[in-house]
C-alpha cells in the first residue's frame, strides 16, 4: 500500500487512461497523483514535484516517450519509471529499458495490472531509498564515532599533559588548544583571578583577534558574570551585543575554573559568526575546565612546596653559617688556651722536679692536683677539637 508521501507523476495524452490511472486506481489507492498530458511539461513536473514514480506512455504525440526518458536519464532522474507499451509492443517496453524504464503496462490497462506493477515498483523505491538513509545514518554514526574518539584522544593527552608538564605557559596554552579542538570554536582565552587584587589577568589565548599582553588584565563583559555565578554561560546572536566581546566575536561559551570550591577564573571559546554551541560542547569545555582546575590546583601546590624549600634552605644556610662562626670561635679559642695550657703544665713539672727538701708534702700534693687538673683540661680541649666536623 502507498504511503501519503508517494507521487505519481503521470504522462499519457490518452485522456481515458489518464482517468483510468489518476481517478479509478492510483487515486483511490491513496497515492498523490500528477497528471500531465505531453513530454516537455512533464520534465517540468518531474524537477518541480520530485515524484516516487512516474508511469509514461510510449505513445505519445510531438514530445515522445521514447524523448522524455532520454531526458529524464540525461538529467539523473532515479525515481522508478513504468512505460505504457500499445498492444503487442512489449518489444517496444523492452527496448524501453536501456532509457531507464524499471517496469511496463500494456494496453489495454487493466486495474490488477497496475496494482501488481505499482506495489513492485514503489516496494523497490521505497527500500533503496531506506537504503540510502540507512547508509547515511551509517555514514554519520561512524563520524560521529570518530569524533568521539578524537575527542577522548584529545582529553586523554589533556589530563596526561596536566600531570606532567612543568611549563605553567605551556600549559595554559594547551588547555586552550584542547578547548577549541573539542568545540570547533575559532578563538579561545583563559584568564584567571589574580590572588591579591582579584584582577582577571589574561593566561593564554589562541587566535584572539586582539592583542593581551599575558598576566595583563582583560575584561571581555562574560567572565566576571561567570565569576560571579560560577556556572557555565552559552550565548549568541543579538544578546551579545551588551558586551564587550561582541567587538570579536557572536558567539561565545564560557566555563568557570574552579580551585577548592572557588572560582579562580573562565576558559572561553568564541565564534567569529554567530555559530552558536550546543550542549555537548559545553560538556566538552566543562571538562577541559576540569583539567585547569587540575593544573592550578598543582601549579599553586608547587609554589608553596617551593617556597617551603627555598625557606628550608634559607634556614640551612643561616645554620650553617652559624656552625661555622662557632667552628672558627672554638679553633681561636683552641689555639689561644693550648699555650697557656701547655706553659702552666711545664712550670708545675718544673715545680715537682725540685729537691723534695724544698717542697713540704703539702705544697707537693697542691702542685699533683694543680698536674691532674691541667692535664685533664688539656684531654677535654683535644677531644673537642677531635669531635668538631672538617669543614
Amino acid at each position: 500500500m502507498p504511503k501519503l508521501a508517494d507521487k505519481v507523476l503521470v504522462v499519457d495524452d490518452d485522456l481515458s487512461s489518464l482517468d483510468l490511472l489518476a481517478k479509478q486506481v492510483l487515486g483511490p489507492l491513496g497515492y498523490q497523483v500528477i497528471p500531465v498530458t505531453d513530454g516537455g511539461a512533464a520534465i517540468q513536473q518531474a524537477g518541480k514535484t520530485s515524484p516516487d514514480a512516474l508511469i509514461v506512455s510510449l505513445s505519445l504525440r510531438g514530445f515522445s516517450g521514447r524523448d522524455l526518458l532520454t531526458a529524464l536519464r540525461a538529467q539523473g532522474f532515479e525515481a522508478p519509471i513504468i512505460v505504457i507499451a500499445p498492444a503487442g509492443g512489449e518489444a517496444q517496453a523492452l527496448a524501453a529499458f536501456r532509457l531507464g524504464a524499471r517496469d511496463y503496462l500494456v494496453r489495454p490497462l487493466r486495474e490488477a495490472e497496475i496494482v501488481t506493477v505499482m506495489d513492485r515498483v514503489i516496494g523497490e523505491s521505497r527500500m533503496r531509498r531506506e537504503r540510502a538513509q540507512l547508509q547515511q545514518q551509517l555514514t554519520q554514526a561512524n563520524a560521529d564515532m570518530e569524533q568521539r574518539l578524537k575527542e577522548t584522544t584529545a582529553l586523554s593527552g589533556l589530563g596526561k599533559a596536566v600531570t606532567n608538564l612543568s611549563d605553567v605557559g605551556l600549559l595554559f596554552n594547551r588547555l586552550v588548544e584542547s578547548a577549541l579542538f573539542v568545540t570547533g570554536a575559532n578563538m579561545g582565552w583563559l584568564l584567571l583571578a589574580d590572588e591579591t587584587t582579584g584582577q582577571l589577568t589574561m593566561h593564554a589565548s589562541k587566535n584572539l583577534p586582539v592583542r593581551v599582553p599575558l598576566r595583563q588584565p582583560w575584561d571581555d563583559g562574560l567572565a566576571p558574570l561567570v565569576m560571579m555565578s560560577g556556572e557555565p554561560l552559552n550565548i549568541t546572536g543579538p544578546g551579545m551585543n551588551q558586551f564587550k566581546i561582541s567587538q570579536v566575536a557572536k558567539a561565545a561559551l564560557v566555563a568557570p575554573i574552579r580551585a577548592r570550591e572557588q572560582t579562580v577564573g573562565v576558559l572561553t571559546v568564541a565564534n567569529a559568526a554567530a555559530k552558536p554551541f550546543n550542549d555537548r560542547h559545553q560538556t566538552l569545555l566543562g571538562a577541559v575546565s576540569d583539567y585547569a582546575s587540575i593544573a592550578i590546583v598543582n601549579v599553586r601546590l608547587f609554589q608553596v612546596l617551593e617556597s617551603r624549600a627555598r625557606s628550608f634552605q634559607q634556614a640551612y644556610d643561616e645554620l650553617k653559617a652559624g656552625q661555622k662562626e662557632k667552628d672558627e670561635l672554638i679553633e681561636k679559642l683552641g689555639a689561644d688556651l693550648r699555650v697557656p695550657l701547655g706553659a702552666a703544665q711545664q712550670y708545675v713539672e718544673l715545680a715537682l722536679a725540685e729537691d723534695s727538701s724544698k717542697l713540704n708534702n703539702r705544697l707537693r700534693g697542691h702542685l699533683k692536683l694543680a698536674a691532674e687538673k691541667l692535664d685533664g683540661a688539656t684531654r677535654v680541649l683535644e677531644a673537642i677539637f677531635s669531635a668538631k666536623p672538617s669543614a
